[in-house]
């Protein structure tokens, strides 16, 4: 038991910074995913949304941008997620349409898991055991695996549908800590386990 190394390095701790880099990263996708949900929700909720005064602007850009941004700032509804109650927004989404929006949306999350994924790598190598970033991919690999097949199944995709729902959990998982501790903390414990049976048979 005494030969066991600790769960994480004493010495040389920045993965303590990895750690706080994930926390920062975390709170600051969410708020961009929460923002962009609420401004496609409140499209999809008014029809004319996104050709707002287009008449009187002549679908000027400049000018159907303040129109929007003036009624978002005066009429758009407040969006609520546990505590957190605002209708603040990112300024550039008022010169986006609907089909922007759901590409935006795509590309966020793309960015979102690549960074998840380094950032999980990185804390793999700040631990010590930066070789398991191989199967840090297989875990992505099998979590992506598992939506597609929810998705398939269910066939519909909607905001009630099983896939949707399943794919949401999924990421909420990869998009956390959790990939990477697990990959620090399970080895750990067989080690520990192990060791402890060879000490009692000794």
């Amino acid at each position: 038991m005494s030969d066991l190394k600790p769960l994480l390095p004493r010495r040389n701790p920045w993965w303590i910074a990895v750690l706080l880099g994930m926390v920062v990263f975390g709170y600051v996708q969410e708020d961009a995913k929460i923002k962009l949900n609420h401004y496609a929700k409140v499209g999809q909720r008014f029809g004319d949304f996104y050709t707002y005064k287009f008449e009187e602007c002549d679908w000027d850009a400049q000018c159907m941008y303040e129109a929007r941004k003036d009624w978002w700032d005066r009429f758009a509804p407040l969006s609520e997620n546990n505590f957190y109650v605002t209708r603040d927004t990112f300024d550039v989404f008022h010169w986006w349409d609907a089909e922007d929006l759901l590409r935006a949306k795509w590309m966020l999350m793309g960015f979102i898991l690549m960074g998840f994924f380094a950032l999980d790598a990185l804390f793999l190598r700040a631990a010590g055991v930066g070789d398991r970033w191989k199967l840090l991919l297989m875990m992505y690999a099998a979590s992506g695996g598992v939506v597609a097949l929810f998705w398939v199944v269910d066939g519909r995709g909607g905001a009630e549908a099983p896939g949707y729902n399943v794919a949401r959990e999924v990421l909420g998982f990869l998009q956390s800590p959790m990939p990477s501790l697990m990959l620090v903390l399970l080895p750990w414990l067989r080690d520990r386990a192990l060791g402890s049976r060879e000490g009692q048979k000794a």
